[in-house]
């Protein structure tokens, strides 16, 4: 699906459950080709990317950029990379987490780097949160921002500790309030048009989620299950260690403040207001 002129989405592939969207793979082209994440790795994922990829005659595959380093999102950077001899993008913080996955970065790109497509530039934004190393990549001219798993068409970004951190995440959204965003790319679900309009409901949301822990804890809810029993009543199984996820994410950065203390072993602690 072509999004604008020279940016297409291309299909990567459904999980049996990840949000209920699968990851979006996306192919910019100027006068050189890169890929923006890779999706899974399996063989309908990468026959169906390497084809639409091929249906541009000409056209040379030079880089796949790595948002991060989950498994849908990099898992098929290695035959995608097999295939077209493109140079694998990472943040430094993510090589770690690719290795695991048997990728390996042929570039790392950090704060401010840029990459020239000759028609489009990418300008990379160090958004940690989700994971430390994520970035988000910026194409100033049109406006256009793929986020990753930073920000989702549909729903709210997992946050897992140690890997995810609330407060780098939500300082992550406040930072991108001052570029000009006219369409949100995400790694999961539809485009977003109204972006800023999107990403100041993503912190306002997590601000009343801290709220909602904050009020927990007041009331003796101190341990992550009691406070996902209260906060997410009607959950879906599937969604339960997400939620928890979620609620320790918010404990952490609640601790690291001041506002909020453990005690008792890790898996088992209980948390009470300062």
């Amino acid at each position: 699906m072509e999004l604008l002129p020279g940016i297409h989405s291309i299909p990567a592939g459904a999980d049996p459950f990840t949000g209920f969207y699968a990851p979006n793979v996306y192919l910019v082209m100027g006068k050189v080709g890169a890929m923006i994440d890779a999706g899974f790795g399996d063989d309908e994922s990468i026959a169906a990317r390497m084809e639409y990829v091929r249906s541009f005659t000409g056209l040379r595959l030079s880089y796949i950029v790595v948002t991060h380093a989950h498994p849908d999102h990099v898992g098929g950077a290695v035959r995608m990379r097999e295939e077209t001899g493109a140079q694998v993008v990472l943040h430094p913080l993510e090589c770690e987490g690719a290795q695991s996955a048997g990728v390996t970065a042929d570039r790392q790109v950090t704060e401010g780097d840029e990459l020239d497509l000759d028609g489009f530039v990418f300008e990379f934004i160090h958004t940690p949160g989700h994971s430390p190393g994520h970035i988000c990549i910026y194409i100033r001219e049109e406006g256009v921002l793929f986020s990753g798993d930073h920000v989702l068409g549909i729903g709210t970004t997992a946050m897992r500790p140690p890997e995810g951190d609330m407060a780098q995440y939500i300082e992550s959204l406040e930072r991108l309030l001052s570029y000009d965003i006219r369409l949100i790319c995400p790694g999961h679900g539809p485009p977003i048009r109204q972006a800023r309009t999107k990403i100041e409901e993503l912190i306002k949301h997590r601000l009343e989620r801290e709220e909602q822990v904050l009020s927990g804890l007041a009331r003796g809810k101190g341990t992550v299950e009691e406070l996902v029993a209260e906060i997410y009543p009607e959950l879906d199984h599937r969604l339960h260690e997400a939620a928890k996820g979620q609620v320790q994410a918010h404990l952490v950065k609640l601790e690291r403040a001041g506002r909020a203390y453990p005690t008792g072993s890790e898996e088992n602690a209980r948390y009470a207001l300062r």
